[in-house]
């Protein structure tokens, strides 16, 4: 540790001349040590409490330590020191306790910087626990899930040796590695879902349902908590005319994820086929609600209004398909809507 200044330095040097003029050179040595001695003796008591340093792994002992061994260091600085004898008890001291406060400094910069990561990785291990509590899930969660015990590993794995926390964190690495494994697999098949699904939907295109829901009951077998996977399914089993396993695909669907507004509109346009219109009016509402700009369901509502006499609203709703027609740059359908609007306002 340094001294104060030049201006200590000249004191005590100031000091030591006029102590050697008084007392002589002989007895102002013997004199000199005296101090010394009380000085370290009073600089020892000063730091008495915090015991074996070096073997210490409490950090409030170490923070204490961090703040009295300069105190000490300051109470032996102030001593005044023979000019040209080395080894005084003094210099002895002093170099000693700087390097106790060098390792101190360090053993504190690991134990603070592996509490954080220690504490940061369990945060977010309990965060991805959380996330995935009463699966089924999307694959987004899974995702979620996977990248938060990464983190979590991470942070473990920057935990030095030298660490007070390095037992502890070694542990529950062993743990979290298991954790991210078991997520990964997850997050592995909810992507081999998203991809048998896209396949059904190609199949779909082609006009071979069965063949999709063949793949789609793959797809949730991998995956039950794809609300997609139920989405399509619902509507290869409509394309079939089996309508009562199609409103149930549906409802999983809702269930799964209750702001899927294509659920609600396909829902909505089989309870319309089947005669259920106050349940589709229902569902087409939500689907609006949800999705405002999707012209098939003001189509819809448009045709459930009709249904139930209310002409004004009808209206509305097929002006609203023709317009949000027009902008999907879909004319076939916005002709249709149009031709609508004409019959009723010939009526």
């Amino acid at each position: 540790m340094k001294l104060k200044g030049a201006t200590m330095g000249q004191r005590n040097l100031v000091k030591v001349i006029i102590v050697i003029l008084v007392l002589g050179y002989g007895i102002s040595i013997f004199w000199l040590n005296n101090v010394q001695k009380k000085s370290i003796a009073l600089a020892q008591a000063k730091i008495a409490n915090l015991g074996d340093i070096n073997q210490d792994s409490d950090v409030n002992k170490l923070r204490a330590a961090l703040t009295q061994l300069p105190e000490a260091i300051d109470i032996l600085e102030q001593v005044i020191q023979l000019p040209g004898v080395p080894l005084q008890p003094v210099s002895r001291e002093i170099t000693k306790l700087n390097y106790q406060l060098i390792a101190v400094k360090r053993k504190l910069y690991l134990a603070e910087h592996g509490l954080i990561y220690l504490r940061l990785a369990k945060q977010s291990a309990m965060s991805a626990a959380l996330l995935v509590q009463n699966p089924p899930h999307p694959v987004d969660t899974w995702y979620q899930a996977q990248q938060k015990w990464q983190y979590a590993i991470n942070l473990l794995e920057k935990i030095p040796e030298e660490s007070f926390s390095y037992p502890e964190a070694r542990k529950k690495l062993k743990l979290y590695r298991e954790n991210y494994q078991v997520i990964t697999k997850r997050f592995n098949f909810a992507k081999q879902a998203i991809n048998l699904n896209n396949q059904a939907k190609q199949k779909m295109e082609a006009g071979n349902y069965q063949g999709a829901i063949q793949d789609l009951n793959k797809a949730i077998s991998l995956n039950p908590g794809q609300s997609e996977a139920y989405l399509s399914r619902g509507v290869a089993y409509s394309q079939l005319g089996r309508k009562i396993a199609a409103i149930a695909n549906f409802n999983k669907a809702i269930e799964i994820n209750p702001e899927n507004a294509k659920a609600y509109y396909y829902r909505g346009d089989e309870y319309l086929q089947i005669g259920e219109q106050k349940k589709a009016l229902q569902d087409l509402n939500k689907s609006i609600k949800i999705d405002a700009n999707n012209p098939k369901s003001y189509f819809n509502r448009g045709i459930v209004y009709y249904l139930i006499g209310n002409q004004s609203e009808a209206m509305e709703n097929f002006q609203q398909a023709a317009f949000f027609f027009g902008l999907d740059g879909d004319s076939d359908n916005q002709k249709i809507a149009v031709d609508m609007l004409d019959k009723f306002q010939q009526n």
